[in-house]
């Protein structure tokens, strides 16, 4: 948005898309407001705008807006409001207050509420909308300071307009009358009859405000306020939050550029990335973070932000470094003002509500921290948001911004027992997520606790506090919570993996094995080891996975604890099938089934037996695998665990496909599509649907198959699990040059081989390549199929794969047939039967031999003799 001025030519007011640069390299897009620099006069009182104000473009649009009193600014809000301007001003004049615009600019300290007011006042003096400028400083929260009463502020304001001080009555009534009257006869004395602008800065409250209202009139009055004046009849609000990152990062390059032109820290992107998100991209801490780097033209912005990092206190830390800036610029000083408006319990909510792990907290939390009524809570609560101290990101949820959490927690006067209080908190959590765990685990007809009311309830719990509760979970230790710092991640495990939040799982896994190992609970290390392990697996770091399982395995072996060696056996097991060391899984998930067998826990059991399908199903034997996953079903079905059920109807279905009972594994996989699809869990889902997609393809439902593929592609794309989208792209692959697309198949494949190689699975590798292979030939690339050939074939010869290996030969034969190279096909297809006799696959050895028999033939009709 631009204003357009009376004489364009020197217009000097612009909001400009321009590039900050710094040297050779662009420093971001970003919009950069250059200011006028307003003539002094003694009706024209206005400190001196920033030089530039960056990231605020819409909301200067607004204020512009709402402050430009010219009758074409008026008639369009005419148009926009119905009916015409005359009609508004008659309107106007039966309620005294036509025109009269009251913008209030509110946020937390520091976030920039008096630059944009002085900005949009320059540019308002340079658009000449007003015959006056005038200002006041209510020092509302100014530290170290009394406010300003409304009776001094209108002393301040006529005075400026040039009434004589014994000429200006006591009282602030009268003088609020005799300020109105003043301003009318400055529009009456200027020849164009223009209004005056009044600025009122840093209140505290309504009433420092509500004399200054100009009353009858085109004037305007903008107020900015960290609490807000809601109480004010007709204001319009503009809540000023934190810069975006870019706009951050724009603010701390030009101010270095503005200082030193050529300062080369101003092209680390970066550095100054990493500095603004450690400020909280608030705009006072960025401009004491930038006078750091000026004041020391050799501190990086890295160096700084490792400060910062390393601080016990960012806010002390924040200070600006010249000595005669003054308290309002040190943080804690600016924050301590914002405090000391609170009453003692609002103070008390506020620390102890900042001073909370994790991103926000729920009023009910809120209620268990403070001890307090959660209806009386909830009004604080407002209160403090509405102080713009505390945030309200979501209906009931509560937060702080970092600084100002950082500012809480290094409070130097804590309240009194927040100990105690923050112990509530974590006691709560620790009650009410193993609670909602056990919603999530119940089987049908088992008792659960009453605080949820159902699976759906409690999950619902968990996704609004999931940030919070792994926040929690990491901070108990330091907060000397063991037990909290122990179980709360224990509960939390079941949610964060059906979710997939491995990282967060991770984190909080950790934290619970070292602490239950420095306090000597052996028996929940334990199972912190195992569900570390599985955890690790997930993530593919096999090697990992299995040191964490073996540990739990072992511990819970030491102590007697035979469901726990049971537990870590299965995923032990699961782990070793991961890494082809098929003999040692098959020992170890055996070994768990008869344990669990042993316990009488049939759950555990079922998801034994489930394991040791699969694992039976990559060593191909595929009716003892057929049988291992129909006694998981069994077990499943009659405990009514549905969750399991469907994960076995998947891997049932997957091994009645490699039997060729292709109709029981279509019923199968269509069975695990739609139960998973019930259970809202769309990574089973998204599995069922690549199995499917196979085995319609095998069956010649070519558009089925590739349906169903690609939107098993799109879903774990979505999921970002890359090793099961590769297995996806693989067999899309294999079906779009079925159907005669080699271009695609190749894509598709290429996608496959490229998304296992960043997974680092070897044979997965080794399967896309080898089909990528057949795709170049087919699309007329004999060269590129024979080079993804042979790496293949070296890739499974690594690996140990013998099938795979014997189905990369046969493909590769069949490639030297197309190339004419008979003997070599002949060579290549004998060791593909060789390998697949060697497998027990008869099904391929003896279409391999039909193979060679054809090739024989074809031979001895092109032989002369």
């Amino acid at each position: 948005m631009t204003h357009t001025s009376n004489n364009p030519q020197n217009s000097a007011s612009s909001i400009e898309l321009r590039w900050i640069k710094a040297g050779r390299d662009v420093i971001g897009h970003q919009q950069v407001i250059h200011l006028p620099r307003p003539n002094l006069a003694a009706l024209h009182t206005l400190p001196p705008p920033p030089a530039t104000l960056v990231g605020r473009a819409e909301p200067l649009k607004e204020l512009l807006t709402a402050l430009d009193p010219t009758p074409a600014n008026a008639a369009s809000s005419s148009e926009n409001t119905g009916g015409s301007h005359e009609e508004h001003e008659e309107q106007g004049r039966a309620h005294g207050s036509v025109g009269r615009v009251v913008a209030v600019l509110a946020g937390m300290g520091g976030v920039g509420k008096s630059a944009l007011a002085l900005a949009a006042s320059a540019i308002a003096h340079h658009e000449q909308w007003f015959c006056a400028e005038l200002f006041v400083d209510l020092r509302g929260y100014a530290p170290g300071t009394e406010p300003l009463s409304a009776e001094v502020a209108l002393d301040v304001l006529l005075r400026q307009m040039g009434v004589d001080p014994k000429d200006i009555p006591p009282g602030v009534q009268e003088r609020a009358s005799f300020y109105r009257s003043a301003l009318q006869s400055l529009s009456a004395s200027d020849e164009q009859g223009r209004p005056v602008l009044m600025v009122a800065d840093n209140a505290s409250s309504a009433s420092q405000v509500r004399p200054l209202l100009p009353g009858v009139g085109e004037h305007r009055l903008v107020a900015t306020s960290r609490g807000g004046l809601h109480s004010l009849a007709g204001a319009r609000h503009l809540d000023l939050d934190v810069l975006d990152l870019e706009s951050a990062i724009t603010l701390l390059a030009s101010d270095l550029i503005s200082h030193t032109p050529e300062d080369q820290r101003a092209e680390d992107e970066a550095g100054l990335g990493r500095l603004a998100g450690l400020c909280g991209l608030l705009p006072l801490a960025l401009e004491i973070a930038a006078a750091y780097l000026k004041r020391s033209p050799r501190l990086t912005p890295n160096r700084l932000a490792d400060r910062l990092e390393q601080a016990v206190s960012r806010v002390d830390k924040l200070k600006d470094p010249d000595r005669d800036a003054g308290q309002a610029r040190v943080l804690r000083a600016v924050f301590d003002a914002s405090l000391g408006f609170l009453d003692r319990t609002e103070a008390e909510v506020f620390l102890l509500v900042a001073s909370t792990p994790g991103p926000t907290l729920g009023t009910a939390a809120a209620a268990t921290l403070t001890d307090l009524p959660l209806e009386e809570v909830e009004e604080v609560l407002e209160e403090l948001a509405a102080a713009h101290l505390l945030t309200q990101p979501t209906p009931g949820r509560w937060g702080a911004h970092d600084l100002l959490s950082d500012y809480a927690r290094h409070h130097p006067h804590p309240p009194s027992g927040r100990d105690q209080a923050l112990g509530r908190l974590l006691d709560h959590y620790t009650t009410t997520t193993s609670a909602a765990n056990d919603h999530l685990e119940a089987l049908p007809g088992q008792l659960v606790p009453d605080l949820f009311s159902g699976s759906d309830a409690a999950l619902a719990w968990l996704d609004a506090e999931r940030t919070t509760l792994v926040a929690a979970a990491l901070a108990a230790p330091a907060l000397g919570d063991t037990d909290a710092a122990i179980a709360l991640p224990l509960h939390l495990n079941e949610y964060l993996y059906r979710g997939r939040y491995f990282e967060d799982l991770e984190q909080v896994l950790r934290s619970a094995q070292a602490t239950a190992r420095a306090t000597g609970d052996h028996m929940r290390e334990g199972r912190a080891w195992n569900y570390l392990g599985t955890t690790l697996r997930q993530v593919r770091r096999f090697n990992e996975a299995i040191e964490a399982l073996t540990h739990a395995r072992d511990l819970s072996h030491q102590i007697g604890n035979v469901h726990g060696e049971a537990a870590a056996w299965t995923n032990l097991g699961t782990a070793l099938t991961e890494v082809r060391r098929f003999d040692e899984a098959i020992h170890a998930l055996t070994h768990a089934r008869d344990l669990h067998h042993q316990t009488g826990d049939q759950a555990d059991e079922a998801a034994t037996w489930n394991n040791l399908g699969t694992t039976l199903r990559q060593v191909r034997r595929f009716d003892e695998s057929i049988q291992a996953h129909t006694r998981a079903l069994n077990l499943y079905q009659q405990i009514g665990h549905t969750h399991g059920e469907a994960a076995v109807w998947t891997n049932l279905g997957t091994a009645l496909r490699q039997v060729r009972r292709f109709d029981e594994a279509i019923h199968a996989l269509t069975q695990a599509r739609d139960m998973q699809q019930q259970l809202t869990d769309a990574h089973g889902e998204a599995q069922a649907w690549t199995n499917l997609g196979t085995a319609l393809r095998e069956t010649g439902r070519f558009k089925e198959a590739i349906d169903a593929l690609t939107h098993a592609c799109e879903t774990f794309d979505k999921l970002g699990d890359a090793h099961e989208e590769a297995t996806a792209w693989t067999n899309l692959g294999v079906a779009l040059a079925q159907v005669g697309k080699p271009t695609e198949a190749v894509h598709a494949l290429t996608r496959a081989r490229d998304l296992y190689d960043q997974t680092g699975d070897v044979n997965g590798e080794a399967q896309a390549g080898a089909n990528l292979g057949m795709a170049l030939a087919q699309a007329g690339q004999p060269t590129e199929a024979i080079h993804n050939l042979t790496r293949a074939r070296e890739a499974f010869n690594q690996t140990g794969d013998v099938h795979g290996e014997a189905q990369l030969w046969n493909n590769l034969g069949l490639v030297l047939l197309e190339l004419g190279q008979q003997a070599d096909a002949v060579r290549a297809v004998q060791r593909a039967v060789d390998l697949f006799e060697a497998t027990g696959d008869e099904h391929k050895a003896a279409l391999g031999g039909e193979l060679l028999r054809w090739i024989q033939q074809d031979a001895d009709a092109d032989d002369p003799a």
